[in-house]
């Protein structure tokens, strides 16, 4: 819960002033090194980057006394967890400061205080001391969009695509921006808006980006229909095509979505993705003669045979995929350890376990050492053999590459876990994180099982000291925003950490469930709903079931419950939160 609110204006004035050239210089160093390293970091976890891509920069401009000042004042009061504070001062010093970083750091404290005016406020400044970044006018548009002010987010959608070169992520980008507008017709205004000063009605770019956009309005007529027309304007653009068969089948337009996917496939029939693509399209169409064909004709890769002997595995071919096996066995490829990683693949997959450690074992060196040394040692575990799995995982970690130590605790961790040892996996992390202090995934993996343990306190440590560092990353925003809301009473504080991993990453169904799952916490059943609804659409997840069945169970409506739930035990009937869902609601009858 958010602590009182700090007011000594004029003391704390008073002692900033006998550290200004010490402290308040070294925290605004601190300030810009965030917003340099924050892409980097992001990539490093495996998460989508978000990077500045800036096309020019503003110079620093040296910063006043007053400003150094509410800087100390906004990080004291941020620090302290007074965030409606905290955003005062730190606006103040944003329009008071021609230093980017500040206008930047000023718009994500009123973004996670959700201050929407403040935030609109501070990001229009930002992109203001900023033109040439991306991202600057990116939270402009979001924060504006928020606030009502649709003319506002006009001009920062319209300087995105021209930074972006009129190209069709820049159309793509900003469908995405219009996405989280809470008025869908006036965002598709904005967008019409858009085009028309673009002076091309009929782009096919912006005619696709309009159907996605169609799509997170829940309008797959209209989306289809967009899409067409793109595909019209630009007929020889695979994604247009590819898009537009992946909507007509979720129309209910089979005939149309093959005819789609068919033409880019035979625009690039050496694509080998787009080539699978159709494949599985003929075979979800009742055509799994035609998709044989299709993957015999293209360049026979390892890749390529691995995907035939799981697509007659799924068939129930299972004599056809032996023989594609031997098959596969007896080729030669240029690469020899790319044959043997795939080959280990499929042999794991046709039940071939001691084969397939086997095959992983010969895979020493190389970019895919790692992941078949990981495979390796996981599948001996599950064969009872995790004494041997952990020594081998220990001898990867004598190697000097830093990206082998950590992923082989992750293992260990992981094996521990599925064990049902949960302190044990806790301990191995432990010892993990006294070599790798830093490693954000390992801070983030002791974090998750300490919430899974009940140790909440080990838990908030964890993501409180992630979130110190990359201010930006969902996924720990999200992580400690649902932990405080699920095991705490701290409903107020995990909102604001919710909301704001939800204006970073409102496509992530585990952040949209959270959205649904803190709306049910506070009292918001018809919210909650609406949130966990769209969470089970983008993701069939058993555990996102389990918190929409209670919404629905709570609200009277349990036949909509249990069918929801239903359709969760056919994925995994022993899902953990699912059964527990189940029993402490005695809705199992």
């Amino acid at each position: 819960m958010i602590r009182e609110s700090f007011k000594l204006y004029a003391s704390l004035r008073h002692s900033a002033k006998l550290c200004l050239m010490a402290t308040m210089i070294s925290a605004c160093a601190s300030t810009a090194q965030v917003s340099r390293d924050e892409g980097k970091n992001q990539a490093a976890e495996g998460a989508e980057p978000v990077g500045e891509q800036t096309v020019e920069t503003a110079p620093l401009v040296p910063t006043s006394e007053d400003v150094m000042f509410n800087v100390f004042a906004a990080e004291y009061l941020g620090s302290e967890g007074d965030l409606n504070n905290a955003v005062g001062y730190y606006l103040q010093a944003a329009m008071e400061s021609n230093d980017p970083d500040i206008a930047r750091r000023a718009t994500r404290i009123a973004i996670a205080a959700q201050a929407w005016l403040q935030a609109a406020m501070a990001a229009d400044r930002w992109a203001l001391l900023d033109p040439g970044s991306i991202l600057a006018h990116e939270n402009a548009a979001a924060t504006l969009l928020l606030t009502g002010d649709y003319s506002g987010a006009q001009l920062h959608v319209e300087r995105i695509i021209v930074l972006m070169g009129n190209s069709t992520e820049a159309w793509v980008k900003v469908s995405s921006l219009l996405a989280q507008s809470a008025n869908p017709e006036k965002a598709s205004k904005v967008l019409e808006n858009v085009l028309a000063s673009q002076g091309d009605v009929k782009n096919a770019s912006a005619m696709y980006a309009q159907s996605q956009l169609a799509v997170r309005e829940r309008d797959l007529d209209k989306a289809y229909e967009l899409a067409e027309k793109a595909v019209e304007l630009e007929p020889e653009r695979s994604e247009f095509l590819t898009w537009a068969g992946r909507l007509a089948l979720n129309l209910n337009r089979p005939g149309a979505g093959l005819k789609y996917i068919e033409r880019a496939w035979k625009m690039s029939p050496d694509d080998h993705d787009l080539a699978l693509a159709y494949a599985d399209l003929l075979a979800r169409t009742g055509q799994p003669d035609g998709a044989r064909r299709v993957m015999e004709e293209i360049p026979q890769t390892p890749d390529v045979m691995l995907s035939r002997i799981l697509f007659e595995i799924s068939a129930g071919k299972t004599e056809a995929a032996e023989q594609l096996f031997r098959d596969f066995s007896d080729m030669k490829f240029e690469d020899p350890l790319e044959k043997t990683f795939y080959e280990a693949q499929a042999a794991q997959a046709l039940g071939k376990v001691q084969l397939a450690i086997e095959l992983y074992g010969l895979i020493k060196s190389g970019e895919r050492a790692l992941v078949s040394g990981i495979r390796r040692a996981e599948l001996m575990a599950r064969e009872g053999e995790v004494m041997v799995a952990r020594q081998e995982l220990a001898q990867m970690r004598l190697q000097p590459s830093e990206t082998f130590v950590e992923e082989s605790w992750l293992a260990e961790a992981r094996i521990m876990r599925e064990l049902d040892e949960l302190e044990e996996a806790l301990e191995v992390l432990d010892l993990a994180l006294d070599q790798l202090p830093g490693s954000v995934p390992l801070r983030y993996s002791h974090a998750l099982l300490a919430a899974e343990l009940g140790w909440v306190d080990i838990a908030e440590n964890d993501l409180r000291i992630i979130i110190s560092e990359q201010p930006e990353n969902a996924a720990a925003l999200n992580a400690l925003g649902y932990t405080l809301a699920d095991q705490t009473e701290r409903y107020e504080e995990a909102e604001i950490l919710i909301r704001q991993a939800y204006i970073l990453e409102p496509e992530q169904a585990a952040i949209v469930d959270s959205m649904g799952w803190i709306a049910f916490r506070r009292g918001r059943l018809e919210e909650a709903e609406k949130f966990l609804r769209r969470a089970w659409e983008i993701e069939k997840n058993p555990e996102i079931a389990a918190h929409l069945g209670e919404v629905l169970w709570t609200m009277g409506k349990k036949e909509a419950a249990r069918s929801v739930w239903l359709e969760a035990m056919k994925i995994d009937m022993e899902n953990p939160v699912l059964e527990e869902t189940l029993q402490r609601l005695d809705a199992r009858n």
